[in-house]
């Protein structure tokens, strides 16, 4: 078993600019009085949230496995914490921008958006898993993309000024 170099220096990098990232923003964001709160609500809601998606995805792994899928275990385990951390931060996002609009998001528009992307990488990945072709996985962008922007745009109001 050769130790890949690359592969150490994804995770250890990725770690590490993931906290500096982390930490920058709370450094802006303290300048600015933007750790309130507010910001406390937002992001625990937001990592509460989270958990849903991740169990979500712990059963659709299980299911895999279930009908015969061989999955390695840093396979899995790498994608609990991309959907948890992807959803945490998406779900962040979505309340910060909620919270702070004049008009709140539709939630059915939100929901809407989310599940076109949950379901866009949700077949991609599945595609991509079976056929065991990784390129699969980046027809799923412009789907999510759409789904995101759905999602995260305010219906225009027909009122008159």
């Amino acid at each position: 078993m050769a130790v890949q170099i690359g592969g150490l220096v994804g995770l250890y990098g990725g770690a590490a600019i993931g906290i500096l990232a982390w930490w920058f923003g709370r450094h802006m964001a303290k300048k600015q009085r933007g750790l309130d709160e507010l910001h406390d609500h937002i992001w625990q809601k937001a990592r509460a949230i989270s958990w849903f998606f991740s169990l979500a995805s712990m059963y659709i792994l299980f299911t895999l496995i279930m009908f015969g899928m061989e999955l390695k275990a840093a396979m899995v385990l790498g994608v609990i914490m991309l959907v948890h951390f992807a959803s945490w931060g998406i779900t962040g996002v979505i309340l910060s921008i909620n919270m702070n609009m004049e008009e709140p998001l539709k939630a059915s528009k939100v929901k809407f958006g989310i599940f076109i992307v949950a379901l866009s990488v949700i077949c991609f990945g599945i595609l991509s898993i079976t056929t065991g072709i990784w390129m699969f996985l980046l027809a799923s962008v412009p789907p999510s993309t759409i789904g995101i922007i759905f999602a995260l745009t305010p219906e225009k109001s027909n009122e008159e000024i």
